[in-house]
């Protein structure tokens, strides 16, 4: 008791030697991933018996239906549209980077099951759009029946930064939040969701928070680590095996 008594003295001493450093901790993190239709809310699909032959990951949709703080009953029933685009907090080519982190988590996953990237991109291309009366759930229906897959994973990124983005706040920590989705391609239900919120902090925001984590690194991540890192949180919570 002695010991933990001087340690927890010995560290509060050094607090003001260790205000500068640099701490990984998210502001937000993965909500759990729920599985449920898009029919019910009350009530949750059970997929440990779900059988399929492929599935595919839809290039990511820039803009925001919904967060974990302001959650939407049919996210993807919503037009097109009405994705929000933040222009400032939305780096070029996010969607991109994003489409391609989950395909790498799923690739390993589903080897055998997946539909390739350069595939999935082709037919993606092809697939004709309408704002206006287009839905994330029409397009992703008509995206996977044209490659055949039973399964289709619809992502939306709203918020891809990068650390000093804002000029006006130069140490301003990346920040990355997006949502995925698995979709039934079939009868276009939506089977499962989850959601990544992160913003990294500085060890001055959180002293005691961050002695705690300080297991987690001591360095600024990039976006692109962010977003690595919310993506392998999120599919922690993947219901297929």
């Amino acid at each position: 008791m002695k010991r933990r008594i001087k340690w927890k003295i010995s560290m509060l001493k050094n607090i003001p030697l260790l205000l500068g450093m640099v701490l990984i901790l998210l502001s937000g993190s993965p909500i759990n991933g729920r599985s449920e239709t898009d029919h019910t809310s009350s009530e949750n699909a059970d997929l440990s018996t779900l059988q399929f032959n492929r599935i595919a990951v839809m290039p990511f949709l820039a803009g925001k239906l919904e967060s974990p703080e302001e959650p939407v009953e049919k996210p993807l029933s919503q037009p097109l549209k009405q994705l929000k685009i933040d222009a400032a907090s939305l780096a070029e080519g996010a969607d991109q980077i994003m489409t391609r982190l989950v395909n790498d988590v799923l690739q390993i996953r589903f080897a055998d099951k997946m539909v390739s990237k350069q595939e999935a991109a082709a037919v993606y291309a092809e697939v004709i759009r309408d704002q206006a009366l287009d839905t994330p759930r029409k397009l992703a229906k008509k995206f996977g029946e044209n490659l055949h897959a039973d399964l289709v994973v619809v992502g939306t990124i709203w918020r891809f930064r990068e650390k000093g983005t804002f000029n006006e706040m130069p140490e301003s920590p990346a920040s990355v939040a997006f949502y995925v989705y698995l979709m039934e391609v079939a009868g276009g239900k939506r089977l499962w969701r989850n959601a990544f919120d992160g913003t990294q902090k500085t060890l001055s925001e959180d002293v005691l928070g961050g002695l705690k984590q300080i297991k987690m690194g001591l360095r600024w991540l990039s976006a692109n680590e962010l977003a690595r890192y919310g993506v392998k949180s999120v599919f922690k919570k993947f219901p297929l095996h």
